[in-house]
């Protein structure tokens, strides 16, 4: 262990120390800087900074080294000390190496926590697979070791790293930054040691357009052809109900033969995307795809659109259809506004939250205008059916 010795130290004595050629390690406390070491080694002479403390029964113990000389001269090194003895004096100690919570840690939480919000609200986990999909790509090989205080200090490679990310996908660079602000605000809950600023303060966010995915009119009856032609019935009904309902098809493939009335001739849309349930008025055309799923199904199943391996249907792609999953949710609202449904009804019927209105409002909204929706219904399948050339 190397011998400790105690100095006044003075800017001359701590430039000859350093100049001065040794073969035995040897440390100094200057006494006038409490905290403050000189280190004296080998090849290399460096300041550090040492404090260990009571808290609750438990030592903690804050090392951190300064700098070294010559770049580091003693005035530097014992401002730096005080601004840490100051933080700790503030009951704000920098964490040490091993109580540094690293970004990967602190992400893995963070998917243990999106995971146990979508099983209370009886959603899929979609977004925690997505979070998992980014982290894959972009997340864990660059910040994986870091750890959430380092970050903190360095908003700049943050931003750095954003904007090369940006300049080949602007949304999953969007998305990526994102999960790292909400990491970070989700271990923040729990570690009051974590500095205040986020680690993306610095990231300006790139511009999005959103997606038009719709259909044009005269591709429709090809889709009509396409669809046609999938082999299975079960994915049959289930696209085409999704384009008679305009759901998301996550929200349609969920679907069970519980939240179908037929005596109300209405469905039910479990914990929609704006947090509520969705009652959708049903037209003869959205019978006729629910008997198709019916027929398809053995009868033993509580989901409308079963999967093979048990549960219900989790991939909505089908490569021979010109349009499928969310596009086909513009595709029905073209039709709607095509067949002269007001903006209003067409909101209500797609499940849309309504900026500025309650929740409370938009289901009386929906009770009083249950005959106007249900007709607005009807319109818009007899278009799609048109569109599609079934009429």
């Amino acid at each position: 262990m190397p011998t400790i010795k105690r100095e006044a130290l003075t800017e001359a004595r701590a430039r000859a120390l350093w100049a001065w050629p040794t073969n035995t390690a040897y440390t100094i406390a200057d006494t006038k800087t409490p905290g403050l070491l000189l280190r004296k080694g080998k090849r290399r002479t460096s300041w550090h900074f040492y404090h260990d403390r009571s808290l609750h029964g438990q030592r903690i113990v804050t090392s951190k080294v300064l700098g070294s000389m010559p770049s580091m001269t003693l005035a530097d090194a014992r401002r730096a000390a005080k601004k840490l003895t100051g933080r700790i004096a503030a009951d704000r100690p920098e964490p040490g190496k091993r109580s540094a919570v690293k970004f990967g840690d602190a992400l893995d939480e963070y998917m243990i926590h999106l995971r146990d919000r979508a099983a209370r609200a009886g959603k899929e986990a979609s977004w925690a697979k997505r979070v998992d999909g980014l982290a894959k790509l972009y997340l864990r090989p660059k910040w994986g070791k870091w750890s959430l205080a380092t970050m903190s200090d360095n908003p700049a490679a943050v931003r750095d790293w954003h904007a090369d990310l940006a300049t080949r996908a602007p949304v999953s660079a969007n998305h990526a930054a994102r999960v790292v602000r909400a990491v970070y605000r989700h271990a923040a809950r729990l570690n009051r040691s974590l500095p205040p600023g986020l680690p993306t303060s610095a990231v300006r966010f790139a511009k999005e357009v959103p997606r038009q995915a719709g259909l044009p009119f005269d591709q429709w009856p090809k889709w009509g052809i396409a669809w046609a032609k999938i082999k299975s019935p079960t994915r049959q009904a289930f696209h085409l109900l999704q384009l008679l309902v305009g759901g998301r098809p996550g929200e349609i493939c969920r679907l069970k033969w519980a939240d179908v009335n037929c005596r109300s001739r209405s469905i039910t849309i479990r914990a929609a995307k704006a947090g509520h349930d969705v009652i959708v008025p049903m037209s003869a055309a959205i019978g006729r795809a629910l008997k198709l799923a019916r027929d398809a199904s053995d009868g033993k199943s509580e989901w409308v659109f079963p999967a093979r391996a048990g549960g219900h249907l989790v991939q909505f792609n089908e490569p021979g259809l010109p349009a499928h999953g969310h596009a086909l949710r513009h595709c029905y609202r073209d039709a709607a506004l095509a067949a002269g449904v007001d903006e209003f009804s067409v909101r209500l019927l797609m499940g849309h939250s309504l900026r500025g209105i309650s929740q409370e409002y938009v289901t009386r909204a929906v009770v009083s205008s249950g005959p106007s929706l249900r007709s607005a219904q009807r319109v818009i399948s007899k278009r799609i059916v048109t569109l599609l050339g079934q009429a």
